[in-house]
């Protein structure tokens, strides 16, 4: 969702601004699940699954995003303009995760107690980890910016 608000007042003082909001949300994005090893006996294990998993059965995390411009424009003269920006990306300083450690083992669907190949990434544990998350978007940024139109 994205969207432009133009200051309404005509006085000197709270004209010209405008306002620009942007809301991102994704649901978490398919990946394989990984056994690390050589499962099929093609020399590459790189891309083997474990035993009986299907491919994009895990789920990465979910992404949600507010950024923000907030911006002012002064007439200097009749063609000239000075505008002032600040930019503001991951306004609210959300961790979203952007990867997961796929890699499970050979046997991970015929361990004991086993439900499900429909697994989710998790911050609970460390990146080194099965379904551990490895890598973050980043976090808050703030700039500014000045334009000068002539």
């Amino acid at each position: 969702v994205a969207a432009v608000f133009d200051s309404p007042w005509k006085n000197p003082i709270l004209s010209g601004f405008e306002l620009s909001p942007i809301i991102r949300y994704n649901s978490g994005h398919p990946f394989n699940l990984l056994a690390g090893t050589d499962v099929n006996g093609d020399r590459h294990s790189t891309n083997d699954r474990p035993i009986g998993a299907g491919r994009n059965t895990g789920r990465g995390p979910d992404y949600v995003d507010f950024d923000l411009r907030l911006s002012r424009q002064f007439k200097l003269r009749e063609r000239v303009t000075l505008h002032l920006m600040a930019e503001a990306f991951n306004l609210f300083n959300r961790t979203n995760f952007a990867s997961v450690n796929s890699t499970l083992g050979p046997n991970f669907g015929l361990l004991p107690g086993f439900q499900t190949f429909a697994v989710r990434g998790t911050s609970a544990i460390s990146p080194s980890q099965p379904l551990g998350f490895t890598s973050a978007f980043p976090k808050r940024e703030i700039q500014l910016g000045v334009r000068l139109i002539f």
